[in-house]
């Protein structure tokens, strides 16, 4: 399995990240933050071989850029339908957008089908299986794991995903803040580098990789990868186009 990073950042795009977002094999695009679209074209993504959107939830950091790959496949002639799977609510709100951008009917000449997924359900995915959980978000964050990767969207602790991800080969964790400002970070359903290091560890998971990192910390990672491999040594701090293989 192939992972390439499209988008590390959290809350806003920085300088150097655009947010969340991860291309797996080629076909499954996992979030789709603003930026991601033109890091998938830089990496040489082809916007045709897209069969999968997995969305964890609905804040725009994680999906404004939903309107760029669908305009993106549109212009390259794309016919065949594309599946969008994500909390309840996600319909709506991708048929909005689209709706909102003003996009023609003869534009877009593929259909989209929505899989309005339940955290606990588990389906298939062509030859892997796809199973989720509950994230712990001001809104409702649906963590996938896919095969041996697991991807937390944005979530504070959480004994379920740590029972998702049990001997995964990847975790794929946010990272909003530093170990003093986890009262706050919590408070608001997000997790400190530390605290996912010790999720990372509590599931056996073979790699960690930090992500989901704010535009006011990105030149600070050193500081985050040395909270977080005190407790997980396999630790890694996400940046863009980064390719991963597990």
């Amino acid at each position: 399995m192939k992972i390439v990073v499209l988008g590390s950042s959290g809350s806003a795009e920085s300088a150097n990240r655009a947010c969340s977002s991860y291309l797996v094999n080629s076909e499954i695009v996992i979030d789709a933050g603003p930026g991601s679209y033109k890091n998938f074209l830089k990496y040489g993504g082809n916007p045709l071989k897209i069969k999968y959107f997995l969305i964890s939830h609905l804040h725009g950091d994680h999906f404004f850029d939903i309107g760029a790959f669908f305009w993106g496949m549109s212009y390259y002639g794309r016919t065949e339908p594309v599946t969008v799977i994500g909390p309840k609510g996600v319909k709506d709100a991708f048929d909005s957008l689209i709706k909102f951008a003003n996009t023609p009917r003869t534009f877009m000449r593929f259909d989209v089908q929505y899989i309005e997924i339940e955290p606990g359900k588990n389906i298939e995915l062509g030859s892997l299986k796809l199973n989720t959980e509950s994230g712990k978000h001001s809104v409702q964050d649906v963590a996938y794991r896919l095969g041996s990767l697991c991807y937390t969207g944005d979530t504070s602790p959480n004994e379920r995903i740590v029972r998702l991800c049990k001997k995964a080969s990847l975790l794929i964790h946010e990272s909003t803040g530093f170990a003093e400002n986890e009262e706050y970070l919590n408070s608001v359903g997000h997790s400190s580098a530390r605290q996912a290091a010790n999720e990372a560890l509590q599931a056996n998971v073979k790699k960690l990789l930090l992500t989901h990192i704010p535009p006011s910390i990105s030149n600070q990672t050193a500081k985050m990868k040395a909270e977080a491999v005190k407790i997980f040594k396999e630790t890694i701090i996400a940046k863009d186009l980064l390719e991963l293989e597990i």
